[in-house]
């Protein structure tokens, strides 16, 4: 079997695998483009369902890391915090980070192979069927392939349909920050600010606290929903200095880091007779951009399809599709989605407005976006159900 791309995706379908049919080391192949530890443009978030996936598969956070218990979230309407209690956010640095899990599925008996860009892929019908991946360290033939390369995957790009109009933009930087009087350290929290959404920004700011090098940061940034149409570079990072102005945010856009990020659509396949999508690939959270918890979670749900799959079963692929579509995890990113037409559009200030009504209802939804307690798993009239005890009934959120 071949993984395209051994970022979280990659490692946790590579794990889950291993850790279900141990007979399969040696037999799993992933082709990495760069070499471990490599950079990665992203803020480094852990979100508790993403803690919980690894916990389940026996591995620890042991590179450096930040731990949020706190948060505020800026709108046009007002500020909602997030009172301090339970982790909300774990940080790290993804190039540690996936080191640390690339190191991990090695271990499990998984076969990297780096400094191996994937050039071409095609789909073969003879002798049984399978795919066959032109790289640049040879020709790999498997019967099943696992794109996870990325929101910009050549996988996709070859065997599925390549829709531009489902691609973000974000901007990020690493400022350093005394610990002492830094709010982000000081008080152990992460702030959102979504007033950029009315200057034509259809996304948020973000302040973290992270450490690079052992120093402590803040990595912030700016997202914005589209790239087809995007708001201009110079206007991300002025909404960004707008957001954040007593952090030093320097104006000039060489200074940033600029990368692509790809939402879930459910109008795409997500797998093919002999290859499916996971991760950034198959597409991540469209409302705020996470998608570590997604790579995790597809990750699962390909080991799975793989296993039933090698055994015999050929409709195990288009059953992965039916289950991003239709299953739990489809439906959380199809409401992510919906929400994010609601607060990046043109009533935006209405939609906000409602988000500010109910404390509780704010608690049940960050609880939902983090997947505590697997509130993410529950029917929707069951969550609604707890908010209206929570509030008639004065019983905890919790």
């Amino acid at each position: 079997m071949i993984i395209a791309g051994a970022g979280p995706a990659g490692l946790a379908s590579a794990l889950f695998l291993l850790d279900r049919r141990p007979t399969l080391a040696g037999r799993v192949i992933a082709l990495e483009k760069a070499h471990h530890p490599r950079p990665k443009v992203c803020a480094g978030g852990l979100i508790p369902k993403a803690i919980a996936t690894l916990d389940e598969l026996g591995i620890d956070v042991d590179v450096p890391a930040v731990r949020v218990t706190a948060g505020s979230a800026r709108t046009e309407i007002g500020t909602v915090d997030i009172p301090r209690g339970e982790v909300l956010c774990t940080i790290v640095r993804r190039d540690q980070f996936d080191a640390s899990l690339a190191a991990a599925a090695r271990r499990a008996g998984l076969r990297i192979v780096e400094d191996c860009r994937v050039d071409e892929v095609d789909e073969v019908e003879e002798g049984g069927g399978g795919v066959r991946v032109i790289g640049t360290r040879g020709i790999f033939e498997a019967p099943l392939l696992i794109g996870a390369d990325g929101s910009g995957s050549r996988v996709r790009r070859a065997l599925f349909d390549e829709r531009r109009g489902q691609l973000g933009h974000g901007l990020m930087i690493d400022i350093p920050v005394d610990a002492q009087t830094s709010p982000e350290f000081r008080d152990h929290c992460y702030r959102f600010d979504f007033n950029c959404v009315a200057a034509g920004v259809r996304g948020y700011a973000w302040s973290f606290p992270c450490l690079v090098d052992g120093r402590p940061h803040l990595n912030v940034g700016v997202y914005d929903q589209f790239t087809d149409g995007r708001a201009p570079t110079r206007l991300m990072i002025e909404e960004l200095r707008n957001a954040f102005p007593q952090i030093k945010i320097p104006s000039e856009p060489r200074r940033f880091r600029s990368f692509p990020i790809r939402w879930f659509d459910g109008g795409q396949r997500f797998s093919t007779r002999h290859a499916m999508l996971a991760g950034d690939a198959a597409g991540v959270d469209p409302l705020m951009g996470e998608g570590i918890s997604y790579a995790f979670e597809h990750g699962r749900l390909v080991a799975a399809a793989a296993l039933r799959y090698l055994d015999g079963d050929c409709g195990a692929l288009a059953d992965y599709d039916r289950v991003l579509h239709r299953g739990a995890l489809g439906r959380k990113l199809s409401r992510l989605a919906f929400a994010a037409r609601r607060f990046y559009g043109p009533r935006h200030r209405f939609y906000f407005r409602l988000a500010h009504l109910s404390a509780k209802a704010q608690q049940i939804g960050v609880d939902w976006y983090n997947g505590a307690y697997n509130l993410d798993e529950v029917p929707a009239r069951r969550l609604i159900a707890r908010w209206a005890r929570a509030v008639l009934m004065r019983e905890p959120v919790r």
